[in-house]
């Protein structure tokens, strides 16, 4: 099997406005940052499928105030033709809702996250009401559920998950967020799912409004811009508006906006 990946990003979701003032530390009530997109990703190789993050669902969606449904990430899927009742394998970044909010669409998947995450999502990290607004307990209560089907693996620390792919704790916006450095045709691609939500954070060291530890999610930004020597273009924000208009798109939705965008190629503006 090749060692060489397509990525593709999945905008199932859109956040059209959103103050600074709710998506930074410190941020102006005055600054517009342009919203949120919200992705899920599959990796492809051959005839091997991994996907990484669900999405959410539609009614999870709608009651998100402000967020604009777009399409079921598993639509996406289909496009570029992967059945999500033949995935195999599902690589959860992290648990926040917007992560993983369609388990069920992967029936015959194992999941992998890593042991710090579902650490902190069952335990006493949860009786804080703050560390506990991002995740919702149904959801914990299906990733359990998964431990005893036999169908959650533990990822711990940092390692390899198929050749052409790794793994790296980050930790910081959540316990065990991880990122993912992808083999692509141009090179190693550093998948920082939420790790960073938009490139600003790593450009100018702006604190995301959401996280488990603080100083580990600044940490975090400075150790993903080393991971690609400071090529910004070889790292993927998980939220930020740009991804569209920065890489190539390969669908769109019936508006017409970006549906599935390739995001191991090169950049086409920056």
């Amino acid at each position: 099997m090749s060692d060489i990946w397509k990525i593709y990003g999945i905008r199932y979701t859109v956040q059209p406005t959103r103050p600074a003032s709710k998506t930074f530390i410190w941020g102006d009530p005055e600054e517009e940052t342009g919203g949120l997109d919200y992705y899920s990703w599959v990796l492809t190789s051959n005839d091997r499928a991994i996907v990484v993050d669900t999405g959410a669902g539609e009614r999870k969606v709608k009651s998100a105030p402000g967020r604009n449904w777009l399409a079921p990430p598993t639509d996406a899927l289909k496009q570029l033709g992967v059945d999500p009742a033949h995935v195999e394998d599902v690589i959860l970044s992290h648990a926040h809702w917007d992560h993983v909010g369609d388990l069920g669409a992967f029936p015959k998947a194992r999941f992998y996250m890593n042991d710090l995450e579902m650490e902190s999502i069952t335990g006493p990290d949860m009786t804080y009401h703050l560390l506990r607004e991002p995740y919702h307990g149904d959801e914990t209560a299906q990733i359990a559920g998964l431990v005893y089907e036999d169908r959650l693996t533990f990822l711990s620390g940092d390692g390899t998950f198929a050749p052409g792919i790794d793994y790296t704790l980050i930790g910081g916006h959540s316990a065990g967020q991880l990122a993912l450095t992808v083999n692509t045709e141009r090179g190693p691609v550093v998948l920082a799912t939420d790790a960073i939500h938009f490139w600003q954070e790593v450009e100018q060291e702006r604190a995301f409004i959401v996280f488990h530890d603080l100083r580990k999610m600044l940490a975090g930004y400075r150790k993903l811009n080393r991971m690609v020597g400071g090529d910004l273009g070889r790292l993927l924000p998980g939220h930020d508006p740009l991804v569209k208009s920065r890489y190539p798109v390969v669908a769109t939705h019936a508006d017409g906006s970006p549906f599935i965008l390739d995001l191991g190629a090169a950049p086409i503006s920056w």
